[in-house]
């Protein structure tokens, strides 16, 4: 879990970048804007200078505004998950928050402009469980798919999907349009060191891990099947009150 953690801090930097980036760059130039006003002012300030000034520190306090908006809400994003990730702390929460944080701090481990995901997920789902686990599972999902479901610069699609199995338990869907398993290793996906890219991007214990926090932390079960349409569907079936004594698990 902490080599994850790693990749997350890894991915959140970089994504940052751009908006952190951006704001230096504006505020450089109010910088220069401001000292090229006092400069103008020794020398006699006109209203037109005065208006040209106006309108670029407008302009550039917009600017600033939404990129650091984005900036803190991303950071946000991920101190919510970090903290839940390395404690693996059980509280109340709602699932459509949870996949809107987990795919926003994925969002540099898209490659994959040649992606899309979508989410179809009825709020309020809430559920007194661990949503680290639950993150790290549909995490390690995603990656998975983005590995082994796609030919390299083919166009895809990762859909989650969510609905209230019953009064006490959730049913979750990660489903892509990709090439699908073959039918001979649909029974082995989910045992340790199983891969068909041994030394290619796939170690072999992504979905183990998965399947071990969904019985074990989560209390709940998972399946995966061909798609008759094409592509792989993973069904996950939680309890929307997790088991007393799963953090033992972990």
């Amino acid at each position: 879990r902490l080599a994850a953690l790693g990749a997350l801090v890894a991915g959140v930097a970089h994504e940052l970048n751009t908006p952190i980036g951006t704001s230096i760059t504006v505020a450089s130039t109010l910088q220069d804007v401001s000292a090229q006003l006092t400069r103008t002012m020794e020398t006699g300030l006109t209203r037109s200078g005065l208006a040209t000034f106006v309108r670029q520190t407008q302009e550039a306090s917009d600017l600033l505004m939404r990129n650091l908006t984005t900036a803190a809400h991303l950071i946000g994003s991920f101190k919510q998950v970090a903290v839940d990730r390395t404690s693996a702390q059980r509280r109340r929460f709602f699932l459509d928050q949870l996949v809107a944080n987990t795919l926003e701090t994925l969002g540099t481990q898209r490659m994959h402009a040649r992606l899309t995901f979508s989410t179809e997920i009825p709020a309020p789902i809430e559920m007194d469980s661990f949503p680290g686990p639950l993150g790290q599972v549909l995490s390690n999902l995603i990656q998975n798919a983005t590995i082994h479901a796609f030919d390299e610069n083919a166009c895809g699609e990762i859909h989650i999907a969510a609905r209230l199995a019953s009064s006490s338990s959730v049913e979750i869907t990660v489903s892509d349009n990709g090439k699908g398993i073959a039918p001979e290793n649909l029974s082995r996906i989910f045992d340790p060191f199983f891969t068909t890219r041994l030394g290619q991007g796939g170690s072999g214990l992504g979905l183990n891990i998965v399947y071990n926090l969904v019985k074990d932390v989560l209390g709940g079960q998972i399946t995966a099947d061909n798609r008759a349409e094409g592509g792989v569907v993973f069904t996950l079936r939680l309890p929307l009150v997790a088991p007393a004594g799963a953090p033992a698990a972990l």
